[in-house]
């Protein structure tokens, strides 16, 4: 049912909209009224829209479990489809054992080696963030022992291990200061650390320890100068069942203990559909930005994704068990589907609204992780955009082209710039299927609009106060049946809106579960 709330802020904020008795009447007409206005804008810093992109540990050298696969023109049409996508943000993780660790010699002390072909790999995903200057969120996902398989031979298990804290130093040190790789601004020590699946199988304690220690050494390096840590990337979603440590309290405590040498904050999310398909995003959000914008650094969702419950979980199941690469344990088999790209626009679009300062996709690729990592070629994490490796996995086309969820995205990364400063609505008529945000930046406007019904609305939008109508305004359109591309699969504008000098008559129809984006930024 729509709602018809008439709220004297809201109200006196449209006046410049609906000044006479025909707009008053173009109101009534409307599903859903907002405006956007400098009074509504919300205070946090605003990082930008990425990805997770990972160095494809499985294909990245002859030794590899797959082999060599990488080349350079797999490499060079990823350059070019990210060139579209643009994020603003890239979350790398890796492993030690992956690139440079070559185990203990005699006396227990690790073995490096920072000249290997496996590193040369990563070369090439850093020489792509370095070159478009984007920051990258770097970082391990555990402790070197967590793929020790054999418990005889001895190894670095723990995150506050000495040994480990040198190594990485050692490493980054190689690729910041000797490469010059001064993208890696953030570094996040070990994966979702309060998992039972993480090195640090939950406890609290021992990643403390290591993070501080981590700290520490950052400072005596002088890497403090370059980059900054990342925490505390615990899911918020999952308590360990034998530490008494809160997920939600992950969070909190190291906000509480550890701000001095945090530089961003950050934490995973796969929400269940009804969770954001009624607006109930913010609200979870919302106790966790009270506390972390008080200290004024940027956070970001490290990972977010979306995991479906009821029926669209069993048909998830159902497809993953289908598919002959696909590992049905750990696979969104609705990267497919044009509705998963309405969902995650719907996720950015309410984190934004929640002050979150940015979120990064799960995941860019199918090709970059198998479960559990072991490289079995029938347990692909499908997640991804595409498959880059679609030829040695089926062939298929609809692996080989982007697919509907990443046009949204690259629509979210393009138009909502870092640094922006992020509005939320007035709304004069209100529908709760529908919402919106927007952006400016000194020379440029953007905002989103999505709706969640199963039926058209009609939404006006007044922006007058963000918005300089000497720039062309353009319509980016996320619909099931009209969704346009260039020759690569990536978006174009959908039209160009004619604007009066009086912002009087700016009337979007939205289609039932669609997106629209209105910005003065021409994609092309």
């Amino acid at each position: 049912m729509i709602k018809k709330v008439i709220i004297l802020s809201s109200f006196i904020a449209f006046i410049f909209l609906f000044d006479g008795c025909d707009n008053v009447k173009k109101l009534n007409k409307v599903d859903v009224a907002i405006a956007f206005n400098k009074q509504s804008k919300l205070e946090f810093p605003f990082v930008g829209h990425g990805v997770q992109w990972s160095a494809y540990p499985h294909a990245d050298s002859k030794d590899a479990e797959w082999g060599f696969l990488m080349t350079d023109e797999k490499w060079n049409e990823l350059y070019k489809r990210l060139d579209f996508v643009n994020p603003n943000i890239i979350r790398v993780m890796d492993v030690s054992t992956w690139r440079y660790y070559k185990g203990l010699d005699k006396n227990g002390q690790p073995i490096v080696d920072f000249q290997s072909q496996e590193i040369r790999s990563l070369y090439k995903l850093l020489d792509y963030c370095q070159s478009r200057h984007i920051k990258v969120l770097f970082g391990e996902w555990g402790a070197p022992g967590l793929w020790n398989l054999d418990e005889t031979i001895p190894e670095i298990e723990r995150a506050d291990d000495t040994r480990w804290i040198n190594m990485i130093v050692k490493y980054l040190e190689h690729l910041i200061l000797e490469k010059g790789y001064t993208c890696i601004q953030y570094y996040n020590l070990v994966n979702e650390p309060n998992g039972y699946w993480a090195s640090t199988d939950g406890d609290w304690e021992q990643w403390k320890s290591g993070y501080i220690k981590l700290g520490e050494a950052f400072k005596q390096s002088e890497l403090d100068k370059y980059v900054q840590l990342s925490g505390p990337d615990a899911v918020t979603q999952w308590d360990h069942p034998t530490h008494p440590k809160k997920a939600h309290d992950w969070v909190y405590s190291t906000v509480n203990d550890l701000d001095s040498i945090t530089g961003l904050y950050d934490f995973h999310i796969y929400a269940d559909q009804e969770l954001i398909r009624k607006g109930d995003f913010v609200a979870y959000l919302k106790p966790f930005t009270s506390e972390i914008n008080k200290t004024n650094k940027p956070f970001v969702l490290g990972e977010l994704g979306m995991k479906y419950s009821g029926e669209l979980k069993v048909e998830n199941r159902k497809r993953g068990e289908d598919d002959p690469y696909a590992g049905p344990d750990d696979s969104s088999m609705f990267v497919y589907d044009y509705f998963y790209g309405v969902d995650m626009a719907d996720a950015a679009i309410q984190s934004m609204l929640a002050g979150v300062g940015g979120t990064i996709a799960w995941d860019l690729d199918d090709a970059m992780h198998t479960v559990g990592d072991l490289g079995e070629k029938n347990q692909l994490k499908k997640w991804g955009m595409w498959n880059i490796l679609s030829e040695e996995f089926g062939d298929l086309e609809v692996d080989k082209k982007p697919r509907p969820w990443s046009y949204s995205w690259t629509l979210l990364c393009n138009l909502f710039p870092p640094e922006a400063s992020i509005y939320k609505p007035e709304y004069v008529v209100v529908n709760d299927s529908v919402r919106s945000v927007a952006s400016s930046t000194e020379n440029h406007f953007s905002s989103a609009i999505v709706n969640q019904s199963s039926a058209l609305k009609q939404v006006a939008v007044g922006i007058s106060e963000l918005y300089s109508s000497k720039m062309p305004l353009y319509l980016y359109e996320y619909s099931e049946d009209s969704r346009p591309v260039n020759s690569s699969g990536f978006p174009i504008v959908s039209k160009t809106i004619e604007v009066s000098s009086k912002l009087e008559d700016i009337v979007i129809p939205v289609k039932a579960n669609s997106v629209v984006f209105l910005s003065t930024i021409l994609i092309k």
